[in-house]
């Protein structure tokens, strides 16, 4: 024991004359630690959002409203309720009239303001404790904030009273989660102020906040006048796929930053164990043993990772907490969801990243330690005669043998895991290739460069000389190109496929949305407006909806299909308007195993809390086509308008034809409605808000994977000093000679990302067409951008070539000719 606390003395004095060797391991662990937690606590962040919003909110609940506009929902209705003992519903009333922020004067437009009775609510739910106060004086508002969902909040910027038209301001909003976007909730009697009144402005609805059994939901059915109606909602929208496909990326994106960190730790041991090198054999000539060495290096790495993981840890909590805002907008405004800030779990996380981080550092160690403490021995001096297997195993064998292997695993993925390791077999298959071909490329270059220009011939012979040394570099920075093209050219094909589908789908001019099915006898000659009813059913026991779809000519041609089952899309329009046909989406299609000419059975249809036999009274339709619904994640079928008659499941969105956005301002002022080009506008804005977090991953793992080219010039410029000094005894001037190493080591680069390109587009097709697929039923098409692939590989040079300036522009370019010191 007291030669090996001799031993971990020694070493630990190694690291205060050198302290920047294991200060870069202890980098890499951080990194890693940071990385893996953050991904983790943002996962768990967006899981309990996905709790949270399995069950109805306040405001997305069970509600009665009025059958027709004529007759509206009154406050003698409510009190009478609430009479009767149905204490469970709350009354709300909205407005889309345009508000003021005091400050800067700006209209705020598209704002719904909803008077909720939240005397009656805070004993139903849990809200604020300012909420549950409702102003006693009507005359003007309380002190009680108005709620908004923190998106709403972020994007109004506001921090004083909103101005309203005809009634006495709103006070500033505060966050809450739970409700709706664009949306501010106010208490009820702080609506009905000044000429706003239940006579001018009733009721909209009254939300369910309670439940209800079956004996009180009969009670209710007796009790409620005809001009009343229960809409009974049994579960909201699924918040969609996007949250999902959002969290697989940024696990994907985690685990290659945590891969390319390791790497990071194994150059920054071989480079800190050679420069250790004559310490070490001079510590095995002093009779430590080899076993004893290796134990001391581990226990030395044991104390690295001790010092390193818990400040990473604290760091992904702190990463985690600062971007909570924009992950709550984000998930807000594209998932429909809610993100909590997660508990910091720090035991958990904690434990786990000591755990992985002692045994990726006890593997990785093993291997240059191994190195070192047989460093005397003759045997493993000595050169080696290959294996005979090895013999016939030729680079162009090997490439074969491992392209392959590749063919195999995509052709056998049938699952989102398979998929996800044919994916890491990918990345190791490049990796197997860069270090197959680097050499022989590098010398192919070498041939091809003139002689009569020494500097650059000596440029690309020592590429040649350094390939063999620097695999570990050039391997983690393929990993983090070929991640970084796959990301990118997904992202934008992703977006340009949504962009594409949005212009063809949304041709009406405006688009309404309201509760209610509106009033739209004051449309101009020659408008026409369509409702768009929604209802669900079941296939094969697993949900199904189905939407209705408007059969005129300028719908017809705003949905795109991508098989049809008759000759040509015309016929199949002719069947769909029949009522012979439907048109499923493409998660239909996938999950059931559908295909254009097939049949689908149809199940009894619930819609707007009536249950219908079936559309038309039909038992089965034949598949006329299938169209793309991206991100969408419920299986879905379209049928013809008319086969909704009686009119039930309103969607809440109806699409006007014939008038333009002025008209629409003039005739839907103070109702929620969008032109299209607003929509597509607000869509493609929300899109890009996605993908910001692992954008930013992305670039740290490019980061991280320069740090390891970085180490790796470390490493070498210790083999090659004597070099240096030669070059600059024989005139080559100090800038010359950094210029040279800089275009050797960026000539690596550019040869790792020639290789890297084309595995970055089988990344993409992997992700879109067999992860997509397998984890969401819905695919886009890959389109290859050249500015964005290019633009890809030109700032993942740029960012290296700019990691690379640190190790050599501390590199010493004096002239030395001393040799290593001797033994």
């Amino acid at each position: 024991m007291s030669q090996f606390r001799l031993l971990l003395g020694t070493l630990l004095a190694m690291a205060r004359c050198r302290p920047w060797q294991p200060l870069l391991i202890v980098l890499a662990i951080w990194v890693a630690s940071a990385g893996l937690s953050a991904v983790q606590l943002i996962n768990e962040g967006a899981r309990q959002g996905d709790l949270a919003t399995a069950t109805p909110p306040l405001l997305q609940g069970s509600r009665i409203e009025a059958v027709e506009s004529s007759r509206p929902l009154s406050r003698q209705d409510y009190v009478a309720l609430r009479r009767a003992g149905f204490t469970q519903f709350i009354a709300v009333v909205n407005s889309s009239a345009p508000l003021i922020c005091q400050d800067s004067q700006q209209a705020l437009n598209n704002i719904t303001l909803l008077g909720v009775d939240l005397a009656a609510a805070s004993s139903l739910t849990t809200l604020p404790p300012a909420a549950g106060v409702v102003s006693a004086d009507q005359s003007t508002p309380g002190g009680v904030p108005s709620l908004a969902s923190p998106a709403t909040v972020a994007a109004l910027d506001c921090h004083s009273s909103l101005q309203r038209r005809h009634a006495l301001p709103v006070n500033a909003p505060v966050a809450m989660n739970g409700l709706p976007a664009d949306t501010l909730v106010i208490p009820i009697s702080d609506f009905y102020t000044g000429d706003i009144t239940p006579d001018t402005t009733p009721l909209s609805a009254l939300i369910q906040a309670g439940e209800l059994n079956a004996q009180q939901q009969q009670a209710l059915a007796d009790r409620l006048p005809a001009h009343l109606q229960y809409r009974q909602i049994t579960a909201v929208e699924s918040p969609g796929t996007l949250s999902e496909s959002f969290r697989l990326n940024l696990w994907a994106m985690g685990i290659l930053m945590s891969v390319v960190a390791l790497f990071i730790v194994l150059n920054a041991l071989m480079l800190m164990y050679r420069a250790r090198l004559n310490d070490v054999i001079r510590l095995r000539q002093l009779g430590v043993s080899s076993r004893l060495l290796t134990t001391g290096l581990l226990a030395e790495m044991a104390v690295y990772c001790l010092l390193a993981t818990p400040v990473g840890v604290l760091t992904g909590l702190a990463v985690t907490r600062q971007l909570t805002p924009v992950l709550q907008a984000t998930f807000s405004n594209l998932f429909d969801s809610v993100f909590i800030a997660p508990s910091s779990l720090l035991v958990s996380l904690m434990g786990q990243a000591v755990l992985i981080s002692l045994l990726a550092l006890c593997a990785f160690a093993l291997i240059p330690a191994r190195q070192l403490s047989q460093a005397l021995s003759h045997q493993a001096m000595r050169d080696r005669a290959p294996l005979p297997w090895a013999r016939h195993l030729s680079p162009a064998r090997l490439t074969l043998l491992i392209a392959g292997i590749v063919v195999a695993s995509l052709l056998l993925s049938n699952n989102t895991l398979s998929a996800l390791s044919a994916v890491a077999v990918i990345l190791l298959g490049g990796c197997a290739l860069m270090v197959l071909w680097l050499a022989p490329l590098t010398r192919l270059l070498r041939r091809l460069t003139p002689t009569d220009k020494p500097l650059l011939s000596y440029t690309v012979a020592s590429t040649e000389a350094i390939s063999g040394k620097s695999r570990l570099a050039v391997c983690a920075f393929f990993i983090a190109l070929s991640a970084n093209i796959g990301m990118n050219v997904m992202t934008d094909s992703f977006r340009q496929a949504t962009y594409q589908w949005l212009t063809q789908r949304l041709v009406a001019p405006v688009y309404l949305y309201t509760e209610s099915l509106p009033d739209t006898r004051a449309l101009p000659e020659g408008a026409s407006s369509y409702p768009v009813y929604r209802g669900r059913s079941t296939l094969n026991n697993q949900p199904v909806t189905l939407r209705s779809y408007a059969t005129s000519e300028q719908a017809r041609g705003s949905l795109v299909l991508t098989a049809v089952s008759l000759h040509n899309k015309q016929a199949a329009w002719q069947a769909f308007v029949a009522g012979t046909g439907v048109f499923i989406n493409q998660q239909l299609a996938i999950r059931h195993n559908l295909s254009p000419g097939d049949t689908l059975a149809l199940q009894p249809v619930v819609a707007g809390g009536q249950t219908l036999s079936g559309p038309a009274g039909v038992s089965s339709m034949l598949v006329l086509g299938i169209y793309p619904d991206y991100g969408n994640p419920d299986s879905q079928y379209l049928l013809p308008l008319p086969l909704f008659e009686p009119a039930t499941g309103f969607a809440g969105v109806t699409a006007v034809y014939g008038i333009t956005p002025a008209q629409a301002n003039t005739l839907f002022g103070e109702q929620q409605w969008y032109a299209s080009d607003q929509l597509i506008a607000l869509s493609m804005a929300t899109f890009d808000r996605t993908f910001v977090v692992t954008d930013a991953l992305n670039i740290a793992t490019l980061l991280v994977a320069g740090l390891a080219f970085a180490i790796a010039v470390s490493v070498l410029t210790l083999d090659i000093r004597p070099q240096l000094s030669v070059l600059r005894a024989m005139g080559v001037g100090k800038w010359q000679l950094k210029a040279a190493l800089t275009a050797q080591y960026m000539l690596l680069c550019v040869l790792t990302a020639a290789v890297a390109v084309p595995f970055g587009l089988l990344l993409a097709w992997v992700f879109i067409n067999q992860v997509n697929r397998f984890a969401f039923a819905w695919t886009y098409p890959l389109q290859i951008s050249w500015p964005v692939l290019l633009g890809s590989v030109a700032f993942s040079l740029t960012l290296v070539l700019c990691v690379l300036m640190l190790p050599l522009g501390r590199l010493r370019a004096g002239v030395d000719l001393r040799q290593e010191s001797t033994l």
